[in-house]
């Protein structure tokens, strides 16, 4: 498996607390760190925003809050996290359901080593997880926090906070998670935060083209 070169990092959402076990047993043996579990759709979005894990594993039928409500809430978060549904069976309804909410891949219970093995190949051959580098991560960092600073004191402390609080998450993760940042621009600027788009973008001009920058900036802009 090409990318367990990367630790690979998972939350597993299913309310069968034994089954989850099973299933978190299984994917620590072949690599997978297990950064939390929940048993509920609700727990599954707030687990997103606190452990920004590679991969969604995610029951459908639970109690209050279900996988449908994890699913559309995390696309909301990230259109691009990868969701594996993890399921007995569909339902016609349910099948419709799913075809508008677009998870990555559907997987069907019962699960041994090998299926789950194939089913984490599969997702690296679609779309590959890209660690970003270092030296990407402190220049988006300093082209955001010197951007906010040069507005006042009090916009880089605001922007900063809210991060921290809405998406446990800081001026050195933006790369990784740009919506995150303009969630909060948005958040506290309404129309107004183009202006500071704008300027992110125009320091970033020079790398643009290089794929990481050229990510974080179309979906800053989405």
């Amino acid at each position: 498996m090409t990318f367990m070169q990367n630790t690979v990092t998972a939350i597993v959402i299913d309310d069968d607390k034994d089954l989850r076990a099973v299933f978190c047993e299984c994917l620590e043996t072949i690599g997978v760190k297990v950064v939390g579990e929940g048993h509920n759709g609700k727990k599954a979005v707030e687990l997103y925003q606190q452990k920004k894990p590679d991969v969604v594993f995610l029951d459908l039928m639970m109690p209050e809050y279900d996988g449908f409500y994890a699913l559309e809430n995390i696309r909301k978060i990230n259109a691009n996290s990868k969701i594996v549904i993890v399921t007995a069976h569909l339902a016609e309804r349910d099948v419709t359901k799913m075809d508008s909410l677009k998870p990555t891949k559907i997987f069907y219970k019962p699960f041994d080593i090998d299926h789950v093995k194939k089913l984490l190949d599969e997702l690296e051959e679609q779309t590959p997880i890209v660690r970003p580098d270092r030296y990407h991560v402190a220049l988006v960092s300093f082209v955001i926090y010197d951007t906010l600073k040069k507005i006042s004191e009090s916009t880089l402390n605001e922007v900063g906070s809210r991060l921290c609080a809405k998406h446990n998450c800081y001026f050195s993760d933006c790369l990784e998670h740009p919506e995150y940042l303009r969630d909060v621009l948005k958040e506290i600027f309404g129309d107004g935060c183009r202006p500071i788009m704008d300027t992110i973008n125009k320091e970033l001009a020079n790398v643009a083209e290089q794929k990481q920058i050229s990510n974080f900036l179309v979906v800053l802009n989405g």
